[in-house]
């Protein structure tokens, strides 16, 4: 009995003994932050914000901001280096040259706002102090990912940026002029950091289906209007004679345009467009519009780029080519 009781004894020791072993090594693989307290790293206002840049080690995007009536939109350029094309084992030729920067412009809008509102006023999650030159590796500062310059008025902010923390997507940054450093959250460095998924818009509108009361379609001469019937919550699209009575033509047509993803956008007029359609939003007021062009191939043989240009996308932007061909085709039978 005695000896039972001994073994259970040791057990628990050991056990007790090799938790505390876990804790202190799991401890010792996290940087010890110097000072565990929220801050600013600095003041604004999103409505100040000028000119978002980021640059990493093989990109760089920066986000400019415009507005119109309807509020500020951001003109993105995102620059990255190509993948050069793979080796040829057998050629016996030289691994090729690094490959030439790409350019991509775009619109932003909604992530792009997100973002924006995330950087003015900055919030650090934890202020660390000034982090000595013999533990900035700890931090991933001894040498930087890349570096954040945010123009908010006049004044020019800039971050060094350094690792993420440990079990987290939070990141380390140092202001280079003050030699603080901190913890921000890690989200709006993930978002310019992919921002050919994160920031380009792909939304046609900043409303919803349910906020429209009526649609009107308009094709060169021909011209239609649709309205919202049934019941709240049971929207359908319809014909103004017979409200109450669902168009199913018509409700897949407008479905049809809602896939109308932008994939590109151009900076400028496609050169020799040619008018598809347009669509004019209402709920007692204007609520927005959509413009669906088409531009002939070059080549006779080939097929047209169809781009679309939207009250929230403001500039236009190439579409699914397959899509917008549904659409064109299906104009016959909802422009009678």
């Amino acid at each position: 009995m005695n000896v039972g009781r001994g073994l259970f004894v040791h057990v628990g020791l050991f056990v007790l003994a090799s938790a505390s072993a876990v804790a202190v090594w799991t401890r010792d693989e996290q940087p010890k932050a110097l000072v565990q307290t929220e801050a600013t790293v600095w003041p604004g206002r999103p409505a100040d914000v000028v000119k978002v840049v980021f640059e990493g080690k093989n990109r760089k995007v920066s986000l400019e901001t415009k507005s119109d009536k309807l509020g500020a939109y951001y003109l993105g350029t995102l620059e990255r280096e190509a993948t050069p094309p793979p080796v040829n084992p057998d050629a016996g030729a030289p691994p090729p040259a690094p490959g030439a920067k790409t350019k991509t412009e775009f619109v932003g809008v909604g992530v792009a706002q997100k973002l924006v509102d995330a950087l003015a006023p900055l919030k650090a999650i934890r202020a660390l102090g000034r982090i000595p030159d013999d533990r900035a590796a700890e931090f991933g500062l001894a040498e930087p990912e890349g570096t954040l310059t945010v123009t908010i008025g006049g004044a020019e902010r800039k971050l060094v940026l350094g690792g993420t923390t440990p079990g987290g997507g939070d990141r380390y940054v140092r202001d280079p002029q003050s030699g603080e450093a901190y913890v921000i959250d890690g989200a709006a460095m993930r978002d310019l950091d992919t921002a050919e998924s994160r920031l380009v818009e792909r939304e046609l509108h900043g409303f919803k289906e349910a906020e429209i009361s009526s649609a009107e379609l308009s094709a060169g001469e021909k011209k239609r209007k649709l309205v919202r019937g049934g019941p709240e919550g049971k929207r359908f699209w319809a014909d103004p004679a017979a409200a109450d009575q669902k168009d199913e033509t018509a409700a897949n047509f407008m479905a049809k345009l809602d896939r109308l993803r932008p994939t590109d956008y151009v900076m400028n007029e496609p050169a020799g467009k040619q008018d598809v359609l347009r669509v004019e939003y209402a709920a007692g007021s204007s609520l927005g519009f959509l413009e669906l062009v088409r531009v002939p191939a070059a080549d006779p043989a080939g097929k047209p780029d169809y781009f679309v240009r939207t009250e929230r996308t403001r500039l236009y932007a190439k579409v699914p080519a397959q899509t917008a061909e549904q659409v064109e085709q299906d104009l016959g039978s909802i422009l009678k």
